[in-house]
């Protein structure tokens, strides 16, 4: 097997831009570039063999590096993602984070939007799981959400929306997460793959306008899913939706809180629910009051 390190020592003499007499009858940089970034590309893979994934990662970057220099962008975008595919499995999510962003800059000048925004909704998924970074990690959703839509690629379009809007509630950008509910919501009415999730989805819009204590708000998408989806009235979903209304209206506490709880009995309150809940509760009882 080769000595990568010998390799790397190679790539690294003929990725020196020439100069003096070589630049007039040398090789073109352009060529030596390229040799440059298949020596670095052949060690990076020695490293993945022998599962040094960090290494092998770098020497992935030098060889992008080298192909922009050739001119060979189509291949630095490809060479990127596998630095980013060393990254992530070698646990440096960060620097897999920053060589996939590279590759996407990439791909989307290039018009390749769809494959853009496969490696944005990962990219979004890093952020929000390994990084904990959640502002970015909406704006990759989101960004996602956008170049899938471009493409008329719907449901992709709208898991990534979905994504979007639920992180930006847990922010407290409550509205901002109605607008981006409606784009799925206008993306799902009259689709009959969708039509069992509308009920949902037009919940969560009413729940994030009550948590923004906008009750006008949260009543008008009652009428809008009543006249929209045929599904929803006599749903679990309106049940609760109607009597949190009603709780708020009149702020009693206890009402929300016996509301939520039957509605928990039977169909479990995720996560997101049971925040949002708890917001909305806190608009209208103590702090020492328990929802469930």
């Amino acid at each position: 097997m080769s000595d990568p390190q010998a390799l790397v020592q190679k790539a690294r003499k003929k990725a020196q831009p020439s100069s003096g007499f070589f630049k007039l009858f040398g090789a073109s940089d352009s060529y030596k570039f390229e040799e440059a970034a298949d020596l670095f590309v052949e060690a990076a893979n020695l490293y993945k063999l022998r599962r040094e994934l960090e290494p092998a990662g770098e020497l992935f970057l030098e060889a992008a590096s080298c192909q922009i220099k050739a001119g060979n962008d189509d291949e630095a975008g490809n060479t990127y993602v596998e630095a980013f595919k060393a990254f992530k499995a070698g646990a440096s999510p960060s620097k897999a984070c920053d060589a996939l962003n590279r590759a996407i800059e990439i791909f989307t000048r290039r018009g390749q939007f769809r494959r853009g925004a496969n490696f944005k909704f990962e990219l979004a998924e890093i952020l929000e799981s390994d990084l904990h970074d959640f502002p970015h990690a909406i704006d990759a959703y989101e960004a996602a959400a956008d170049w899938y839509a471009q493409d008329q690629a719907l449901a992709l379009a709208n898991k990534a929306y979905l994504k979007c809007a639920d992180l930006k509630a847990l922010d407290a950008r409550y509205i901002e997460a109605c607008d981006v509910y409606r784009k799925v919501i206008a993306n799902s009415v009259g689709n009959k793959l969708s039509q069992w999730s509308l009920k949902d989805y037009y919940l969560k819009t009413a729940l994030c306008y009550l948590a923004a204590d906008d009750q006008v708000a949260a009543r008008r998408t009652e009428s809008e899913a009543l006249a929209e989806d045929s599904n929803f009235a006599g749903s679990r979903e309106h049940d609760l939706l109607a009597a949190l209304l009603e709780a708020c209206s009149e702020g009693d506490a206890e009402k929300l809180s016996a509301k939520v709880y039957e509605f928990d009995r039977f169909s479990k309150l995720d996560k997101w629910k049971t925040t949002i809940l708890l917001k909305i509760k806190d608009t209208i009882a103590t702090a020492d009051d328990d929802l469930l």
